[in-house]
């Protein structure tokens, strides 16, 4: 699978002539999509489980992340808050393409919480 560049080449349209409002419009629909494909997700997967006979919304509404759940949780939100800004912050990323950037810090979120996955599982070894 190709990505789809996050750059764009040559000048970028602008299309309202107060400054901001380009990124500003950007960030609110990449928000929107992001919002719109969890929730679509989440409806999908409490279907699926109630047909299977799990009842997940209460269990949902209930749920507490562990330590390391939150760690994961934050690294994760961290990245989509970089991915809805990128239209603003991109511009201040001299010479680094911004997938590469983006991509770079997921993987040492990542791999912070799974050292901290390790660390406390070798604790309880």
């Amino acid at each position: 699978m190709s990505k789809i560049a996050t750059q764009t080449r040559g000048k970028r349209p602008r299309f309202f002539a107060e400054a901001g409002s380009d990124e500003t419009v950007s960030m609110l629909l990449e928000l929107a999509a992001e919002l719109w494909t969890v929730k679509e997700r989440l409806y999908a997967l409490e279907r699926a489980a109630a047909d299977a006979g799990v009842e997940l919304t209460s269990r949902i509404e209930t749920w507490q992340p562990s330590e390391s759940e939150a760690q994961e949780l934050d690294g994760a939100r961290q990245q989509m808050i970089a991915s809805i800004l990128r239209s603003i912050e991109g511009r201040h990323v001299p010479g680094t393409h911004l997938r590469r950037s983006l991509d770079a810090e997921a993987t040492a979120n990542k791999d912070a919480a799974l050292a901290a996955g390790n660390t406390a599982s070798g604790r309880a070894a």
